[in-house]
């Protein structure tokens, strides 16, 4: 993870979580042929190692604080994966993202931002994919009323009590992010849960 170190889940309950999650979310998404993967505010780089799992001709870069890196590290050499899985240094607020990639993640970073931090975000994203890439966001999002799905609404007041600046944000307003910032084809893939565009 990466910014103002808010009270956040763990990064080994992180880790937990994406061993379970993160095959799953790469079935999902379909990215046989991609080769080049950005993980921003990859963590514990669990997503990472279920992404190359899932898909043997893919190549990561986790990118994150570097003493998130840390764990990061032993991780992925735990699933011997680091001649696949590079770890990339930095805030990824401020710093170069790398690149060209075929696929940036942004997995559950957004809530702990800005408005105007994430739109500037997404469009350093757009920056850093090759023609064709493709923007994943994967997130709590609010619906458009603002009023569910309940589990995110509760999620809303916890970030709203424990951070300076997150926020729980609806659907349109990751997809406004992704306009703005140039993405084309820009869906709901999954409901509340998972965005995407794809770069002319």
């Amino acid at each position: 993870m990466n910014g103002q170190n808010p009270p956040r889940i763990s990064l080994v309950d992180c880790r937990l979580i994406g061993q379970q999650s993160g095959p799953d979310l790469a079935k999902r998404l379909k990215l046989g042929g991609r080769e080049r993967l950005l993980d921003l505010g990859g963590g514990a780089g669990t997503n990472a190692i279920a992404f190359c799992q899932v898909y043997p001709e893919l190549h990561a870069t986790v990118f994150d604080l570097p003493a998130t890196l840390k764990l990061a590290e032993k991780t992925v050499k735990d699933a011997g994966l680091e001649s696949r899985v590079a770890l990339h240094p930095g805030d990824f607020n401020r710093d170069h993202l790398g690149g060209p990639y075929d696929v940036v993640l942004m997995s559950d970073i957004l809530h702990y931002q800005t408005f105007q931090m994430n739109q500037d975000l997404v469009k350093k994203g757009f920056g850093s994919l090759a023609p064709g890439g493709r923007l994943v966001i994967k997130d709590r999002f609010l619906d458009e009323a603002g009023t569910g799905p309940a589990w995110t609404t509760a999620f809303a007041v916890h970030i709203l009590v424990n951070t300076q600046q997150g926020s729980c944000y609806r659907v349109g307003q990751a997809m406004q992010w992704l306009q703005a910032a140039g993405f084309v084809s820009v869906v709901e893939l999954e409901k509340t849960a998972v965005v995407q565009g794809t770069k002319p």
